[in-house]
């Protein structure tokens, strides 16, 4: 299905404008256009029975976040017809338990996972009639009416995306009839516990939660066993009441972890308090119109157009330059979840390419900034003996250390080596190139890229086999990512990814920075002798012996085919084998149907 679509850059519009010296002029009416995107929630009950349209779960709820705070909005699973659930996290919070004491197990999921922070409870005086919800993309705020047995309750929250002014969210309260002034709130802080804390019989608790209060603001202190804490404070805003109304906000702010979470999410809530709930509304909304504003794209699906405008919202939510990469979770915590980290097989690459062609990479920052960050704990990763001049993501998952630990599938010592997955690295070097073709910035290119693909290529020269009798350089076993199947050598993740490298830091080195480079002999000699893909009657297999033959989430044995774009199919002289991708398709098709 051929489906129509336009794509406006700004910064291609300007360009144009330059050479035909003809004002060109984005004519949208952003506010209505977006509206067609909004996600839209009712619900209602009868006889205390909430209706099945009723969002109850965290997979229901609305969502806000500016980068790293976050909240999500749905009824209280436990009582949906009585109170409202605000579930409130933050990206930065982190557990920071160091490396060699009494209580860590070199696992990062129990050492250094994510930690959840609680909800909020607003329940109701009567129960709930009639209820409706809306995520306004335009303005990036939700907002909300609850008709009740005894009033009205209106709500209106969002993460203050000015975070340099107020690192804040808030969540504006207007109730009328039998609910105005009687309304409440019920702060609940979670366990700062390792989500896997069950599977750990060893496991040592940090301390429970201290509450107080600074100047008036409740602060909820969680302490760590590293000696450094985060905290969560609020204060509720009485604005008063006026014939039969009354009026409230509450601001809300978590700090990262620091030695003085209380003192920082104090500070927050005040500064908050300060500029007022219309100041920063406003202030807000003007960073994400300007935001909206960068690129432009419409589809005759508006389906589709929906989903793409609401992929757009939810990056932005969920990271920003200067915030925390976009984990598995970004800032909306999953009670119980088990995955409280950032993982490298797939999650953390398919969500930053969206920001690429969207002309959004100052929101992409933060993940080429968490690499560069990371350069020693990346080279802490491969064994010891090639730490001189190479570096590897880990196999599956860490916390924001990038470190690998013995968490799952690693490599022998805890490390990232053949037999498991190496080439996370080089799929992620992959969007680091992107935002340097998109920038052209070429500090980023000499400064950051360059160093670290050449140590993710070097690392591969490490380990690749050459036996000298076909002259061909062939590939270890290592594991396609999350195949369920058998391991092999030439693993087709593998040749993909180091083809790729070896092209690109070659052409870096000689054609964009022209560097007198040593090793250059090395990488075009293993990239005019490397292998080529195993392929089957099915088309292209997971490794050498190993068919495709077991359906699973990822696509990693079509690398070559995208994200790499190392197999031309629109050329068919360009292709050895003209049916492989017709078989492939097919194949995985029928499998996945299976499923």
């Amino acid at each position: 299905m051929a489906a129509f679509l336009r794509c406006v850059s700004i910064s291609a519009l300007c360009l144009a404008a330059v050479r035909t010296e003809t004002p060109v002029k984005l004519d949208i009416d952003w506010e209505s256009f977006l509206s067609r995107a909004d996600l839209v929630w009712g619900w209602s009950s009868q006889a205390g029975q909430a209706s099945s349209t009723t969002p109850k779960l965290w997979y229901h709820s609305s969502f806000v976040g500016n980068g790293a705070l976050g909240m999500m909005i749905r009824c209280n699973p436990s009582n949906p017809t009585k109170s409202l659930y605000f579930s409130v996290s933050s990206s930065a919070v982190w557990d920071d338990r160091q490396p060699g004491a009494k209580y860590t197990r070199n696992n990062f999921v129990l050492d250094r996972p994510r930690l959840p922070s609680g909800h909020f409870l607003l329940t109701f005086s009567g129960d709930t009639r009639k209820a409706s919800m809306r995520l306004h993309l335009w303005d990036a705020e939700v907002t909300g009416t609850v008709n009740t047995t005894q009033g009205t309750v209106m709500f209106r929250a969002f993460a203050n995306s000015r975070y340099d002014i107020a690192d804040s969210m808030l969540i504006e309260l207007n109730a009328t009839g039998g609910e105005a002034g009687k309304t409440v709130w019920e702060w609940v802080p979670a366990p700062a516990d390792s989500t896997w804390a069950t599977r750990d019989k060893t496991y040592v608790h940090n301390p429970p939660p201290e509450q107080s209060v600074i100047n008036g603001i409740n602060v909820t202190t969680q302490r760590h066993l590293s000696g450094n804490s985060h905290a969560l404070a609020f204060r509720i805003e009485d604005l008063g009441s006026q014939n039969g109304t009354s009026w409230s906000v509450m601001h809300i702010s978590i700090s990262p972890v620091v030695k003085d979470g209380a003192t920082l999410a104090a500070k927050n809530v005040m500064q908050s308090m300060q500029t007022g709930l219309n100041g920063l509304a406003a202030l807000h909304r003007d960073w994400w119109h300007q935001y909206y504003s960068v690129s432009f794209l419409t589809f005759n699906d508006t389906r589709i157009e929906s989903f793409y405008w609401i992929q757009m919202y939810k990056l932005a939510s969920g990271t920003r330059s200067d915030r925390i990469v976009y984990d598995l979770m970004g800032p909306w915590f999953i009670d119980g979840t088990g995955w409280p980290d950032l993982h490298w097989d797939l999650n953390v690459q398919l969500t930053y390419y969206p920001l690429f062609t969207s002309n959004r990479l100052s929101i992409a920052e933060s993940l080429h900034k968490l690499l560069d960050n990371n350069l020693e704990h990346l080279i802490e990763n491969v064994p010891q003996q090639y730490r001189n001049d190479s570096a590897a993501a880990p196999s599956g998952a860490s916390s924001l250390e990038c470190l690998e630990t013995c968490y799952w599938n690693y490599g022998p010592d805890c490390l990232t080596a053949p037999p498991t997955v190496v080439g996370n690295l080089l799929w992620t070097c992959q969007l680091y190139w992107l935002h340097y073709r998109y920038s052209l910035n070429t500090s980023l290119l000499s400064d950051g890229l360059y160093p670290l693909l050449s140590r993710a290529v070097n690392f591969y020269t490490h380990f690749q086999v050459d036996n000298g009798s076909d002259h061909v350089i062939h590939l270890p076993i290592t594991f396609s990512p999350e195949y369920p199947g058998p391991k092999g050598p030439d693993t087709n993740y593998d040749l993909a990814l180091y083809r790729w490298g070896l092209k690109t830091i070659v052409h870096i080195a000689k054609d964009l920075l022209h560097k007198n480079e040593p090793r250059l002999s090395v990488w075009e000699d293993s990239l005019a002798r490397l292998t080529d893909y195993p392929v089957d009657q099915n088309g292209y297999m997971i490794a050498r012996g190993v068919p495709f033959a077991i359906s699973h989430r990822h696509f990693s044995h079509l690398f070559m085919v995208w994200p790499l774009n190392l197999v031309d199919w629109s050329n068919k002289v360009a292709r050895k084998h003209p049916s492989e991708l017709n078989c492939d398709s097919h194949h995985t098709s029928l499998l996945s149907s299976l499923k």
